[in-house]
């Protein structure tokens, strides 16, 4: 099924390509983190995850108190967002060069960084417009 970038759908199919897969199981075993997604124009809004030992246990849009709390909230513009999730754009670039922004704990984040990536992997799966 076809989704829409920026759009809840998108995280909900994203939170069901890793739940279902054992390789995500392995890799967020220790992973237990909260995080928001931001977009930003042309497409505009703001989506929570929540990651828990290897299963993505709650999706739903985030409100700025969800974007306060995070352990991690990652900001671009949709445009980026969607170069990134059509890998017309490398993630790890993306971020050096500031069209993606993060906000939390860097040490933790690069300790973690071969799951974190591997959720940028299962966006790159979901099929959207």
């Amino acid at each position: 099924m076809t989704v829409k970038l920026g759009s809840l759908d998108f995280y909900q199919a994203m939170a069901d390509q890793l739940n279902n897969d054992p390789e995500w199981a392995e890799k967020g075993k220790n992973l237990t983190y909260d995080m928001v997604y931001n977009y930003e124009a042309p497409i505009e809004g703001s989506f929570f995850c929540r990651f828990e030992s290897g299963k993505v246990t709650e999706v739903r849009d985030a409100t700025r108190t969800d974007a306060e709390a995070a352990d991690f909230v990652i900001s671009g513009s949709s445009d980026v967002w969607g170069g990134v999730f059509k890998k017309q754009i490398n993630p790890t670039v993306a971020l050096t060069r500031g069209q993606l922004r993060v906000r939390g704990k860097m040490s933790v984040l690069l300790k973690n960084m071969s799951a974190f990536q591997y959720v940028i992997v299962a966006m790159t799966r979901v099929d959207f417009e």
